[in-house]
C-alpha cells in the first residue's frame, strides 16, 4: 500500500506524516522535564520517522488510565473539542496532551487509524488559549470506526493500528518511505481497502532519510519561471536504469537531450503550456542546489521567453544511470509557474518509467504485530506521568532508568530471512538506543520465515493478494498466534540504518531489477526465499551479533 498520503511516504502508506510538533530534548527525557467494506489486502505506502522513544514513552501509551481511555472511547470522545465528552477520561487526556511525545504519537496513530480524507481536531495545551485548536490527518485508514465509535473488546482494528505504528517507529527519527502491506479480515465491519498497490509511484517530497523537505514541491508564492525555480514543481514519477547506462528522458523533447537539439526525434510530449523537468537520482524529488540534482531542462532554446511547446522548448536530458540503486526520479513543472499544462514522460534503451510501488520497494524487512492498547498492555511499573509543578508548568515523569525489558507486554517484530545479522538488524530497528536492548519498543521473535522449527509465521505471502509477500499468522515466543502483521519493505537495505552500523544492512543476496508489470493489480510470483545458513553451519557465515554500545 503505497501512498505519499501522499501515500504520503499513512502529511504508503506514501504518507510523509512527519510530526510539527517538536520532541522533548534528549538530555530532558529521563526523570522528568518541564514544559510551558468487506474483506480486503492493505498495502500502505508511508514514510516513518516516529522515534522509539516517542513511541513507547509517551504520556498517552504509556500511562494505564489513558491508554485504557484511549482503547475504551472514541477519538472524538476524547479529542474533538465538538464532539469531546466531558469527563475524567477526556480531561486526563487533555492533561497528558501537554507532553510533546505523547502529540507525536497521537499524530501517527491518527494517521495509521484515520483515511486520507479524514482528519481529528484537537486541542493543543502547549499553545495559547484562542489559538488551541488543530488537527491530526489521517491517512492509511486500518481503523475509521474509532473516529466516532469505541474499539471491540481485543479489537483486531486495534492490532492493524499497533503494527502500524510498530512498523513506522526507528530509533533515529529518520523520514524513510516504505510499503507496508497486510490484510485485513473484518467483512462485517466493511472497511474498504485502505490502499491499493501502487501502479504509479510518486517520488517523495522529502529526501529519503533526512528530515528536510524538497522545497520545490511547494506551490510558488507569486509568478517564477524556468527550470532553475525551487517551487510549484510536481513529483512526476520514479523510474530505474542499470547503473553506468546513459538513457534520455524526455517530454517532448529531442532523444539524446540538449546536444540532439535540431537532430534527435521527440522523446515524449507536453501539451497546452511549456514545461520543464528535472531529473534526480534516488527515490526522492530534488531541488536546483541538491547534490541529488543530475539534469534540468527548459528546451533547446533554455533562454527563450515562449510560453508555448513546440520542439524547441519541450525538455529532453541524457543522464547516466545512478551507481548507487540506479533509481532516478522525475519531477515537472509549467515553464510559467501561474500556467497549467501536461507532459507525457518516455525513455530510452533499458530504463523502466513509471515504476509501481511494488518496483520502488523491493526489499522485505520483516513484520510487526502486537497490540498496545488497552488492560495489560503496559508493564505495571510503567506509568508516564505529566505532573502541574506550579500554576503555569508541568513536568514529564518517564522512568529514570534505561528499560532492559520492553515496555510493552506485546508488541512483537521478525525479521525477513535475507539479512545476514537478522537478529542483530531486527534489534537495531526496534530499540531506542541502537547498539544496544535498552528502551526497546518490541521483542524480536526471530526470522519470519525459514526452517519449520525456526520460523514465526505461517506464511509468507498472505492469500487474499498473491504476490505481495507479506507474512501472516505470526508467533510470539508463547506461541499465541497475532493475525494482523504488518509486513515492511524497504527501497534500499540501508535505509534505516546510520553509517556506524552498516554492517547490519548485509544480505544474502540483491534483489531482481524491478520488472515492466505493474498496470494495476496483477499477480506476481513471490521467488523462492534465498536459503540462510545458520551459525555454524557455514564457515562463510559470521555469527549474527548486535553491535557494540556506542
Amino acid at each position: 500500500m503505497a501512498s505519499s498520503f501522499p501515500r504520503v511516504p499513512w502529511c504508503f502508506l506514501l504518507l510523509a506524516l512527519a510530526g510539527c510538533e517538536p520532541a522533548l530534548p534528549e538530555g530532558a527525557e529521563v526523570g522528568g522535564s518541564d514544559i510551558a467494506s468487506g474483506t480486503s489486502e492493505a498495502e500502505i505506502r508511508i514514510a516513518n520517522s516516529l522515534t522509539t522513544r516517542e513511541l513507547v514513552l509517551n504520556a498517552i501509551a504509556a500511562n494505564h488510565a489513558a491508554n485504557e481511555a484511549l482503547a475504551t472511547h472514541s477519538l472524538e470522545s476524547l479529542f474533538d473539542p465538538d464532539a469531546m465528552v466531558a469527563g475524567p477520561e477526556s480531561a486526563l487526556i487533555a492533561n497528558q496532551l501537554r507532553d510533546p511525545y505523547a502529540q507525536r504519537f497521537m499524530e501517527y496513530l491518527v494517521g495509521c487509524a484515520l483515511k486520507a480524507n479524514e482528519s481529528l481536531a484537537w486541542l493543543n495545551p502547549l499553545h495559547p488559549t484562542n489559538s488551541q485548536l488543530s488537527h491530526w490527518q489521517g491517512g492509511a485508514g486500518l481503523c475509521p470506526q474509532w473516529r466516532t465509535s469505541a474499539p471491540s473488546e481485543d479489537s483486531a482494528c486495534l492490532k492493524r493500528v499497533t503494527a502500524c505504528l510498530l512498523a513506522r517507529n526507528n530509533a533515529l527519527g529518520y523520514r524513510v518511505g516504505l510499503s507496508m502491506r497486510g490484510e485485513i479480515h473484518e467483512p462485517l465491519l466493511s472497511i474498504a481497502e485502505p490502499f491499493a498497490l501502487d501502479a504509479w509511484a510518486a517520488p517523495l517530497d522529502h529526501i529519503q532519510g533526512s528530515a528536510a523537505s524538497v522545497n520545490s514541491s511547494a506551490p510558488c508564492s507569486g509568478t517564477a519561471v524556468g527550470a532553475g525555480r525551487d517551487c510549484g514543481w510536481t513529483m512526476h514519477s520514479v523510474g530505474w536504469c542499470p547503473a553506468g547506462q546513459t538513457v534520455s528522458v524526455g517530454a517532448g523533447g529531442p532523444t539524446g537531450g540538449p546536444s540532439a537539439c535540431g537532430v534527435g526525434a521527440p522523446l515524449g510530449a507536453s501539451a497546452d503550456a511549456r514545461m520543464v523537468m528535472r531529473v534526480c537520482s534516488g527515490i526522492s524529488g530534488c531541488d536546483s542546489t541538491s547534490a541529488e540534482l543530475m539534469e534540468a531542462s527548459e528546451g533547446c532554446l533554455p533562454g527563450s521567453s515562449s510560453p508555448w511547446p513546440t520542439a524547441i522548448t519541450n525538455p529532453s536530458v541524457s543522464i547516466t544511470c545512478p551507481a548507487q540503486g540506479g533509481y532516478f526520479t522525475v519531477m515537472t513543472a509549467p515553464w510559467n509557474s501561474t500556467a497549467s499544462g501536461r507532459v507525457t514522460v518516455a525513455v530510452t534503451g533499458t530504463a523502466q518509467l513509471p515504476l509501481s510501488e511494488r518496483g520502488v520497494y523491493r526489499i522485505r524487512e520483516g513484520a510487526f504485530y502486537g497490540s498496545m492498547f488497552g488492560p495489560g498492555a503496559l508493564r505495571d511499573d510503567i506509568d508516564v506521568q505529566v505532573v502541574n509543578v506550579t500554576r503555569d508548568r508541568y513536568a514529564i515523569k518517564r522512568p529514570e532508568q534505561r528499560q532492559v525489558k520492553p515496555i510493552f507486554n506485546n508488541l512483537y517484530s521478525c525479521y525477513d530471512p535475507g539479512w545476514v545479522h537478522g537478529l542483530a538488524y531486527a534489534t537495531y530497528r526496534v530499540c531506542a538506543l541502537p547498539g544496544t536492548h535498552e528502551d526497546c519498543a518490541a521483542t524480536v521473535t526471530g526470522p519470519c520465515w525459514g526452517a519449520a522449527d525456526e520460523k514465526q509465521c505461517a506464511a509468507q505471502d498472505g492469500s487474499l493478494f498473491l504476490g505481495d509477500g507479506d507474512f501472516v499468522a505470526c508467533l510470539n515466543p508463547a506461541g499465541d498466534v497475532w493475525t494482523e502483521p504488518v509486513t515492511v519493505f524497504l527501497n534500499g537495505s540501508c535505509d534505516l540504518v546510520d553509517e556506524q552500523h552498516s554492517d547490519l544492512c548485509a544480505r544474502w543476496s540483491e534483489p531482481q531489477p524491478p520488472r515492466k508489470e505493474y498496470t494495476g493489480r496483477v499477480t506476481v510470483p513471490v521467488p523462492a526465499p534465498v536459503p540462510v545458513p545458520g551459525p555454524g553451519t557455514d564457515p562463510k557465515v559470521p555469527t549474527p551479533k548486535v553491535p557494540e554500545k556506542r
